[in-house]
């Protein structure tokens, strides 16, 4: 996974760095948010971890612009002893949690480990958001010889249905297959099921 971290300590850069990498981890440093978001938007999603106080920008400032941005990254505050209030309006604006500082291996660990998971969820969400948008390509008609052929039926049953020839029902079919980019009709038709088609 792919690791950002935004602190302008660079000893805790440099722990953060050697524990992560340990593991396999890419860790990436900055030194400010200001440099981290120049770059943000070409970096791999990852996993951010961000200092609450810094002197350019603070972390809440870093986080509300990843939101409006629609970073793909997921947010872990990086706090001091006495900053635990602000830690906590962090994530109710969508930090996945907060460490306090210095970090330990294990709570660091297992921001990383849910960090994983959320980037999983949400690559996995918009693979399906953009497989559903994909039925959008397809034409009125279609869409009726989909809809037409949802409880297994033939290419003659299709045809006779919608009062088509077999040959003009098999050129539907064959179009939804390569729109769709499924590779077999009943691909086509779990998508248009999951994507309320059906």
């Amino acid at each position: 996974m792919d690791v950002y971290v935004v602190d302008d300590d660079q000893g805790l850069q440099l722990t953060i760095r050697r524990m992560l990498e340990a593991r396999g981890h890419r860790v990436h440093g900055f030194e400010s948010g200001v440099a981290f978001l120049a770059e943000a938007a070409n970096l791999p999603a990852g996993l951010v971890l961000l200092d609450l106080c810094m002197p350019d920008l603070d972390g809440l400032a870093v986080q509300a612009r990843l939101g409006e941005a629609d970073s793909q990254h997921v947010v872990v505050m990086l706090t001091g002893f006495g900053d635990v209030p602000e830690a906590v309006s962090a994530m109710r604006a969508g930090a996945l949690d907060f460490l306090t500082k210095p970090c330990r291996l294990s709570a660091l660990t297992e921001a990383v480990a849910l960090a994983q998971e959320k980037l999983d969820k949400l690559q996995a969400e918009r693979q399906a958001a953009g497989r559903v948008a994909e039925l959008d390509r397809l034409s009125p008609r279609e869409r009726e010889v989909l809809k037409a052929s949802a409880h297994g039926a033939g290419s003659k049953q299709v045809a006779y249905a919608l009062q088509l020839s077999v040959r003009t029902v098999e050129m539907h079919r064959t179009n939804i297959l390569k729109k769709l980019n499924v590779p077999n009709f009943g691909a086509a038709l779990v998508l248009a099921q999951s994507g309320g088609l059906l």
